[in-house]
């Protein structure tokens, strides 16, 4: 099956099993290693990324749903050298343990975080 995402910017055209989920789209499709796949079940968060802004479970979701949505991974936030803000606290204040679910927690936080600048835009807005 035929699906078109923008990932991390750049526009991928796959050729996909309607039953691949996300993840194993930008894993073994696309070769986007970062986000990982944990509990396969969608409560350990590893898997986290980002779908038109919105964080979603990977491995919960297939690609073929998102067909025309934008995709943001964690290799989408930030590279080595160009750490986004978030990614850079986590270095210096040492917020990952293994680091295996890091990926994971930054591209929930940095959606939270853009949520939350868009509420608060929407707020002054009104007011």
């Amino acid at each position: 099956m035929e699906t078109n995402l923008t990932i991390n910017g750049t526009k991928q055209r796959l050729d996909l099993d309607p039953r691949t989920t996300l993840l194993d789209a930008l894993r073994h499709h696309l070769g986007l290693t970062g986000s990982k796949k944990g509990c396969d079940h969608g409560q350990c968060g590893a898997c986290t990324v980002m779908v038109n802004g919105r964080r979603i479970n990977a491995c919960l979701t297939l690609a073929c749903m998102h067909d025309g949505d934008a995709v943001t991974t964690i290799e989408g936030i930030g590279a080595p050298g160009n750490l986004s803000p978030l990614q850079d606290a986590f270095v210096r204040e040492d917020g990952f343990q293994c680091g295996y679910c890091t990926p994971g927690q930054i591209c929930s936080a940095t959606a939270m975080l853009e949520g939350d600048r868009q509420v608060i835009a929407l707020r002054r807005a009104v007011m």
